[in-house]
C-alpha cells in the first residue's frame, strides 16, 4: 500500500499502531478528522513516506524525534493540532522537506536557524504560535521559499 487517503471521515481515537509496519507507504492523508492522542513514534520507521497530513485533528504532545528519520519527508503538515514544545532540532535533517506547516499549535521558543538547511524548502508556516525572537540570517539561504 503506498496511500492512505481518509480526510474529512469523523475518524476518532488514536492512530493505529499498524500503521508503523506498511513500510511502502508513501502519503498518509488523514486530515479533517477527529484523531486525538499524541502524535505516534511508529510514523518514524515510514523510511519512504512523502507527505504526512494530520492537520485539522486533536493530536497533542511533541514532535517525535523519530520523525527525523523520515529522509523523503516532502510535505509535514500537522497545522491546528495541539502540539507544543519548541521547534526540535531534527527537522533540520530533513532534507527533502518542501512545506512546513505547523500553524495554530502551542508550539513555543525562538525561530531556529536550522530551518535555513532546508534548502528544498517552498512552504514555511508556523502562524498563530507562540514562536518568538528574530528571523535567523539563515533564512535568507531558503531561495526556492514562497
Amino acid at each position: 500500500m503506498r496511500f492512505i487517503r481518509l480526510t474529512k471521515n469523523n475518524l476518532s481515537g488514536t492512530l493505529p499502531s499498524f500503521l508503523g509496519s506498511l513500510s511502502n507507504l508513501q502519503d498518509l492523508d488523514l486530515a479533517f478528522n477527529s484523531l486525538s492522542g499524541t502524535l505516534p513514534s511508529f510514523l518514524g520507521s515510514l523510511s519512504n513516506l512523502q507527505r504526512l497530513e494530520l492537520h485539522m485533528n486533536s493530536l497533542s504532545d511533541t514532535l517525535p524525534s523519530e520523525y527525523g528519520s523520515l529522509s523523503n519527508l516532502q510535505r509535514l503538515d500537522l497545522d491546528r493540532n495541539s502540539l507544543m514544545g519548541t521547534l526540535p532540532s531534527f527537522l533540520g535533517s530533513l532534507s527533502n522537506l518542501q512545506v512546513l506547516d505547523l500553524h495554530m499549535n502551542s508550539l513555543s521558543g525562538t525561530l531556529p536557524s536550522f530551518l535555513g538547511s532546508l534548502s528544498n524548502l517552498q512552504e514555511l508556516d508556523l502562524s498563530q504560535t507562540s514562536v518568538s525572537g528574530t528571523l535567523p540570517s539563515e533564512l535568507g539561504d531558503l531561495s526556492d521559499l514562497k
